[in-house]
């Protein structure tokens, strides 16, 4: 057993971004986004020194179907539309930072990471409010506001949807008792974009509905996930967003993700595998990432115990991160395309990529052949920064989203300096 601190770069910001448009493409999140996105993006790098990641939460509001009334409403059922506009946010900051030279893996300048906030009017309710804080990446304005996380600048749109937001942000962070004062910040108010204001029955249809989908509470994911980009935290924030939530540390119900991680051996032929990661580093940034978009405690206080596993066999190699409210992220290393999901009966769903769809397939395959349940398969899409016409944007998404692309830029550096 070990524990596990946890640790923010040292520059911390939060933009904050209101309703997403109802039709929800890359040309009209870059006509809603892009210009706070980009101011937000170049002064978090400019913060960033060598050696220093600085860090860029982006929580975008999205009303969704929860009725905490009549119980929360299972996440696969908004799955699709919440994974879609994830993926899209991601794709813009992925275009912004190739147009304005800002790095997001090279020289480590901005690490950036989305939540999804709930800002439906059922959680108004002080009494509600105060009881039920949601973990990510889904969460309540007041579950964020409430959080221990050393944001030194808090960025809103100018809009009034936008400044509605920040409002109610600092309204509940003034409102904690002072023994309980998270870091102090400053506000600043970003230009806003173009979106077309909608009905609050509008804004909840585009988020799928209350009644469709099963829950789950064990959830899996595999991949290699060297040097972490934004495909593979689109691809981890998915995985999260499956996971059902519990409304308190009283609910007993234990829930799992559960990372299949490449192992070292089956790496070895990888281009430019002395700059590859090794298995307990590719881990350990799964576990910060994931944490850090789930839990919103006090940072060191995100994951409160790891254990170490070691044993023969398939799977055998493992760390089990344990959170608040029963939850562990297991992060396993995988020496076969099927990973924890033909040894853990348990797990009830799984995330794919295009790419890996056929993976699923096969999966399931081996699960009936055992007679086990097949597992719910969900699909990620894939990060889209504009058309193919759009300035360097096509041209150079690989090199924000290839780990080969990252791992080339860094053995020229290394070989370089050699």
């Amino acid at each position: 057993m070990e524990e596990t601190p946890k640790t923010e770069g040292k520059a911390l910001s939060l933009l904050i971004l209101p309703n997403p448009p109802s039709d929800a493409s890359f040309t009209t999140f870059r006509a809603a986004y892009q210009p706070a996105l980009a101011q937000a993006l170049l002064e978090a790098a400019s913060q960033s020194k060598y050696g220093s990641k600085s860090t860029l939460d982006i929580a975008l509001s999205c009303p969704l179907p929860f009725h905490p009334a009549e119980g929360l409403t299972c996440r696969s059922s908004i799955y699709a539309d919440a994974q879609h506009a994830i993926a899209l946010l991601y794709g813009l900051v992925c275009f912004i930072c190739t147009n304005r030279a800002i790095d997001l893996q090279y020289d480590n300048e901005v690490n950036v990471r989305i939540v999804l906030v709930d800002d439906s009017a059922i959680w108004e309710s002080q009494e509600l409010s105060n009881i039920i804080q949601l973990q990510g990446p889904i969460v309540n304005i007041g579950t964020l506001s409430r959080s221990y996380r050393p944001w030194s600048r808090v960025y809103s749109v100018e809009s009034e949807e936008g400044e509605a937001l920040l409002q109610k942000f600092v309204g509940t962070r003034r409102e904690l008792p002072i023994y309980k004062q998270a870091p102090s910040f400053t506000t600043e108010r970003l230009a806003g974009g173009t979106i077309i204001k909608q009905s609050e029955s509008q804004k909840t249809q585009s988020w799928g509905t209350a009644s469709s989908g099963d829950h789950h509470y064990h959830v899996a994911v595999g991949g290699t996930f060297d040097h972490l980009h934004a495909g593979h935290k689109l691809l981890l924030t998915a995985t999260a967003l499956i996971l059902e939530p519990v409304a308190s540390h009283l609910d007993p119900q234990r829930r799992s993700l559960t990372i299949g991680i490449t192992g070292d051996a089956l790496l070895k032929n990888k281009k430019y595998s002395e700059v590859l990661e090794t298995w307990e580093e590719r881990q350990q940034a799964v576990c910060d990432f994931l944490s850090a978009i789930i839990s919103f405690e006090k940072p060191q206080q995100a994951v409160y115990q790891s254990e170490r596993y070691s044993n023969e066999g398939r799977n055998g190699k493992a760390i089990h991160h344990k959170l608040a409210n029963h939850l562990s992220i297991k992060c396993v290393e995988i020496s076969d395309p099927y990973g924890p999901t033909v040894t853990d009966e348990a797990i009830t769903a799984l995330v794919v990529s295009g790419e890996t769809r056929s993976g699923g397939k096969a999966v399931n395959e081996k699960r009936r052949e055992k007679g086990w349940p097949e597992l719910d398969v969900f699909e990620v899409d894939v990060l889209d920064a504009g058309s193919p016409d759009e300035t360097a944007s096509h041209n150079h998404l690989q090199d924000k989203i290839s780990s080969t692309e990252i791992r080339k830029r860094l053995h020229a550096k290394v070989s370089n300096i050699a």
